[in-house]
């Protein structure tokens, strides 16, 4: 057996092998004897039929699973004789296999760059300060006061920024037949609300049933209607109006508190928090983001990179999902101008793992099992699953590697932060 390793790039590694005839033969021979034992041949009791004969009848499918458990076994062998970190399963390509001839494929994967990083510590950065203003006072009672709203059902004829309880059929044209939607709630005149409900629900009652047509331009984001015309029928079933609470002393006690002062100064402290949490988070990314820029530029894993666009797109469909968007729109997104957009957003965030990485590698920093730990003890604090449950969860789905490395990506970013030269501004 012979084998080569290529380094394609800074992070992409190719493993050529040439497997010798004869041990193919040997893999070969032995898959044979095990669909022997299996298989029913017509005129062989069940087990005896000849290996020859198997071999016949089954060749491809013996050969695949020969070949199959040949690459196995090299590339589980090369990993551990060659020290090979791979980060995902490897890709085959130039796989040529043969009666009668030696097997040939190549394995490509991608590591992560081995690098040294260097003038990591007493990077100097400006932090912001955690200072709360009257205006994030102001949104933030707003924000509180608009989550204990009540909807208040609306008698007569529905206004700007009523909320309008529907029932939708809609037929596109050369359809026959049309879609039926219920409950859809729409806010008259609201811009996530389409302009030409908004104009036929206003002054609508409740009972209406309203008829009308939209034409929808070639640039439509949901193709299935881009350039056609749509007859909808809407039927009002209910109409609502959102009211907000006044803040005053009952209220403040309704939701626990004293009295207004001590709501605004709990509202205050919680802001406070809040603002040094986020100004702290964003000093630590333009901290790391000064280190990478000290140091030569790298290559990052496209694996990687291709992940954490996978994450964003799907966080973006977790959101219009929450939203209750509908997944006609969500379908007619532009997806490949999303990644390019987002894409060196990803690349700048692998580049932080694998300073990171790095750092930790330099400062000989580990995980604990106490800090494990902690982590599920946080975990079991923001859920109704325990300690033990988390921890079982995570060993299930084979995760735990992957808890640690980001426990130990934190451990690097606490590191550096804690050595550096920080202003608050």
């Amino acid at each position: 057996m012979t084998v080569e390793i290529t380094q394609v790039n800074g992070c992409r590694k190719n493993l050529a092998w040439e497997i010798p005839t004869e041990d193919v033969e040997k893999e070969i021979e032995k898959v044979a004897v095990e669909y022997a034992r299996s298989v029913k041949i017509p005129g062989f009791r069940p087990g005896k039929t000849p290996t020859s004969v198997i071999r016949r009848r089954f060749e491809k499918e013996i050969r695949d699973e020969a070949s199959q458990r040949i690459m196995e076994r090299v590339w589980n062998e090369a990993v551990d004789a060659n020290n090979l970190k791979p980060l995902h399963r490897p890709e085959i390509k130039e796989f040529e296999t043969k009666p009668g001839s030696p097997l040939k494929f190549t394995f490509t994967f991608e590591e992560l760059p081995l690098i040294e990083v260097r003038d990591y510590k007493g990077v100097e950065i400006r932090q912001a300060s955690a200072e709360v203003k009257d205006e994030d006072m102001d949104r933030a009672v707003d924000e509180v006061m608009g989550q204990h709203a009540q909807f208040i059902s609306v008698e007569g004829e529905a206004k700007d920024g009523h909320f309008v309880l529907t029932d939708i059929d809609s037929l596109i044209e050369g359809k026959s037949a049309p879609s039926h939607d219920e409950d859809v709630t729409l806010i008259v005149g609201d811009p996530r609300t389409a302009a030409e409900f908004s104009e036929k629900l206003r002054g609508a009652k409740v009972d209406d049933k309203l008829s009308f047509e939209v034409s929808y331009t070639d640039d439509c984001q949901n193709k299935k209607i881009a350039g056609k015309k749509v007859a909808y029928t809407v039927l009002v079933k209910e109409i609502k109006e959102r009211q907000v609470p006044e803040l005053n002393d009952d209220f403040a006690k309704d939701v626990g508190f004293d009295g207004v002062d001590a709501f605004r100064a709990r509202l205050h402290e919680d802001l406070t928090v809040q603002a040094g949490s986020i100004a702290e988070m964003k000093a630590r990314e333009e901290l790391m983001d000064a280190i990478i820029e000290r140091q030569p530029p790298i290559e990052t894993p496209e694996c990687l990179v291709n992940k954490e666009l996978g994450e964003y797109v799907q966080r973006i469909i977790n959101s219009l999902a929450y939203q209750d968007v509908d997944k006609r729109t969500v379908a007619g997104f532009n997806w490949n101008k999303i990644y390019a957009e987002q894409r060196p957003y990803a690349e700048q965030s692998v580049r932080r793992m694998i300073f990171l990485d790095a750092i930790a590698r330099q400062e000989n920093l580990e995980v604990s099992e106490e800090d494990i730990s902690v982590e599920m003890n946080k975990l079991a604090s923001q859920s109704q699953k325990s300690a033990s449950a988390w921890r079982a969860d995570f060993e299930k789905t084979n995760r735990m590697d992957e808890l640690k490395q980001n426990l130990l990506q934190e451990k690097a970013l606490d590191f550096i932060y804690r050595n550096a030269n920080i202003r608050v501004e």
